[in-house]
């Protein structure tokens, strides 16, 4: 029953503070959300282009002899990965702590906030850490996704079904367990990160972390917004997706025109609706997630900071 309050009072406290929908859209796009809001405008290439593009450079890595065109294309990958990775976790680090710290208080909860230096680098080390099973995940399906993938390239299925969807299909295991090693990876990391920004060490953080994502009103909060979330990502795609498809029809049959004008317009004004609800489904997600926690950390608001008293001596 508490943790039914607590998403009722987080939405509305995320309608009183715009800020906090700013932030957790500012933590979103840079991890990858933008992709998100992207891919419904970007037409999807064709397996055959996807073949010529792709096709040379995987034949070596499926027969066991990777070509130099394959290194230079799984480099550069991993490259735009890494940097990605860097860029936007010590960024969504940053606003990660920032919502931490501003949330208790407006709950009501008496939770001290801690602000020692190199905090955000910290964070952005618990993040990836709790997405260590995410990498070992990704490893071991590693060369089950690029055979399959190039098993469609060749010998395509059912061309009505999208490429990525046959993918899935060849290895669904696979997929699941990529899928839920990173829902929990995500859980976890964003559990520790509120833990340190209250005052918690590294392993103090974690270890609090795995307890504050195995609570029963913890995982309710997180399902529920979750749930929401992932519901309204799809749906807002699929308008994007369809309002995209009209104006490129319109553009390709007769060039600039009222009706292209109009349809140029909607599109418009549909990413805009798709990003303010973006910016509010994932405010209300952070807000209800830390609130619970806070609620919970309070109890041991004397433990935190002691814990947090001794990190900072041990850092002087």
């Amino acid at each position: 029953m508490q943790a039914i309050r607590t998403l009722g009072w987080s939405a509305g406290a995320v309608l009183a503070n715009r800020r906090w929908a700013l932030l957790s859209l500012a933590a979103f796009l840079v991890r990858g959300g933008l992709l998100v809001l992207l891919v419904p405008l970007i037409p999807l290439p064709t397996t055959a282009a996807l073949a010529n593009a792709f096709g040379p450079a995987l034949v070596g890595f499926v027969f066991g002899g990777a070509s130099v065109s394959f290194l230079i294309l799984a480099g550069s990958i991993v490259g735009a990965v890494a940097a990605w990775l860097l860029l936007g976790g010590i960024v969504g680090a940053a606003l990660d702590l920032e919502m931490a710290r501003a949330v208790p208080a407006r709950a009501g909860h008496s939770i001290t906030p801690s602000a020692l230096p190199g905090q955000v680098w910290r964070a952005f080390v618990l993040r990836l850490v709790a997405h260590a099973p995410t990498a070992l995940a990704a490893i071991w399906g590693a060369a089950t996704l690029v055979g399959d993938a190039y098993a469609e390239l060749i010998s395509p299925g059912d061309p009505t079904v999208p490429l990525v969807l046959r993918v899935i299909l060849r290895a669904p295991a696979v997929v699941a367990i990529l899928i839920t090693t990173w829902v929990v990876g995500e859980a976890v990391g964003g559990a520790a990160v509120r833990h340190l920004a209250w005052g918690s060490g590294l392993r103090r953080s974690l270890g609090r972390a795995v307890r504050s994502v195995a609570r029963p009103s913890g995982l309710l909060v997180l399902a529920t917004t979750n749930a929401v979330l992932a519901v309204m990502l799809v749906l807002t795609a699929s308008a994007l997706e369809v309002a995209f498809a009209r104006v490129r029809f319109l553009l390709l049959d007769g060039g600039i025109s009222t009706s292209a004008s109009i349809a140029l317009v909607l599109l418009a004004a549909t990413w805009l609706a798709t990003v303010v609800l973006v910016a509010l489904a994932t405010a209300w997600r952070a807000v209800a997630w830390t609130a619970d926690m806070s609620r919970h950390a309070e109890r041991g608001s004397a433990s935190y900071a002691a814990s947090g008293a001794a990190s900072g001596a041990a850092r002087t």
